[in-house]
């Protein structure tokens, strides 16, 4: 697959559409290789067990479905309250989308750092279609959260 991305910098004129474009380049040549794009729509995002709140405009997902995989890229805003130390699966979408997937092999890293240094690790689970939150160390008192998680959806 060789496909001629437009690089794109910070403040450049025209950088959404320039990032638009990317997309459907990509989005041409998964076709092409007999694949599919799906996105799930930001209203199929449910807040679970105990979020305070979930930012609807951050909800994303795209998955490009081939014959025997799936590639798909999650993510979400969330405000929990939560003791440290602690696990939960924080929200969830359709796992009709999966095609029966039963396993996820990550890409990139789940431990993440935010702006006042408090780590956490986030992770999804194609069985349930749950994106869960481990949080390490402090205690969380309505503290918001990006969860983002990559990877390669398979059996």
């Amino acid at each position: 697959m060789a496909i001629s991305l437009e690089a794109i910098v910070t403040g450049m004129n025209g950088g959404p559409e320039a990032i638009q474009q990317n997309f459907n380049k990509v989005k041409t040549e998964f076709e092409r290789m007999n694949g599919s794009v799906v996105t799930i729509p930001k209203e199929q995002f449910t807040q679970l067990n105990g979020v305070v709140s979930m930012d609807r405009e951050a909800c994303r997902c795209t998955i490009l479905k081939f014959n025997n995989f799936a590639l798909m890229q999650i993510d979400t805003y969330v405000a929990l309250t939560m003791k440290g130390w602690t696990y939960r699966e924080v929200v969830s979408v359709p796992k009709s989308y999966f095609n029966g997937y039963s396993k996820f092999t990550l890409l990139g890293n789940t431990d993440r750092v935010d702006d006042e240094n408090v780590h956490y690790n986030n992770d999804f689970h194609p069985d349930k279609g749950t994106i869960s939150i481990y949080t390490r160390g402090s205690e969380w008192n309505n503290k918001g959260a990006g969860l983002a998680v990559c990877g390669i959806l398979h059996n």
